[in-house]
């Protein structure tokens, strides 16, 4: 059987009401479904297949491992992988339609493309980052709004995830420092959904991801694997994006209204900047 196009990469925990509606948006991707791959990593001991209609393109790396984290999760779907190019999707959120008819041919010509985050907030989307007009991301994106964004990528590219919180974030921006600090930006997004019982909702989500920025930031100055062979420069721009992140999540810790969640945080500082360049 020939290889996939695009392995799509699916952490599952506790995800037997939402992953059903992830899969459905992939099948709205644009590309038939033989070039798809879609590969469950199991990270609660649930064998997903169930929940699935199971074919030829679909892989579930073996069943056992519980709570080991996201990050290991997608390294175990990476190892089953069979793609030629790899994207990513968490079982709770979605893509827009037309998501890989819009970002695969930017990742065949660049190495790597990046969807927009769409950030949906108990239903209604709240953000769309990063702000304004532009077809391209930078490093520095990642440290000013403070969001996950997922890449589409060649194959070779791929590096492993790290264990800490925030290691998709690292996984990013890794990359983007690889392929020189910025990647085309497609024009369908990758939907963050988000409810009263996301991470970003818990109560000690500011110091949980303090010191995941710390144990990032070291590493990174360390010398990581991912970040091997760039130059200073670029090495340093990566280690700004968790400084400046750790800044956000600082004022985030301070500043944020009772209840309000980080991306309506972010939401309403983002609003009050582009206030202020049309005073």
């Amino acid at each position: 059987m020939a290889r996939p196009t695009v392995s799509v990469i699916i952490p599952a925990f506790r995800a037997e009401a939402s992953l059903p509606g992830a899969v459905a948006s992939i099948g709205a991707c644009g590309l038939p479904p033989e070039d798809v791959e879609i590969v469950v990593a199991s990270d609660d001991g649930q064998d997903y297949r169930a929940l699935l209609t199971v074919g030829p393109r679909y892989a579930f790396p073996p069943v056992g491992a519980v709570q080991s984290g996201a990050g290991p999760a997608r390294n175990r779907a990476l190892a089953e992988a069979r793609g030629h190019y790899i994207a990513f999707l968490d079982a709770d959120d979605s893509w827009e339609p037309d998501y890989l008819t819009y970002l695969l041919p930017l990742a065949q010509r660049h190495g790597a493309a990046f969807g927009r985050t769409a950030v949906i907030e108990d239903g209604t989307e709240i953000l769309r980052l990063p702000p304004g007009p532009g077809d391209v991301l930078r490093l520095e994106d990642l440290g000013r709004t403070g969001a996950s964004f997922h890449p589409v990528l060649a194959r070779r590219l791929a590096r492993a995830f790290t264990t800490h919180l925030s290691q998709d974030v690292r996984h990013a921006a890794e990359l983007l420092a690889r392929v020189g600090g910025t990647a085309p930006l497609g024009r369908a997004a990758y939907r963050l959904h988000l409810s009263g019982r996301s991470t970003t909702a818990s109560d000690d989500f500011s110091a949980r991801v303090a010191r995941a920025y710390d144990s990032h930031l070291a590493e990174i100055e360390a010398g990581s694997p991912g970040n091997a062979g760039l130059t200073p420069r670029l090495r340093a721009r990566l280690a700004e994006v968790f400084r400046d992140k750790a800044r956000l999540n600082a004022a985030y810790g301070r500043d944020a209204s009772p209840g309000q969640s980080f991306y309506a945080f972010i939401a309403e500082r983002l609003a009050a900047e582009a206030e202020r360049g049309r005073g």
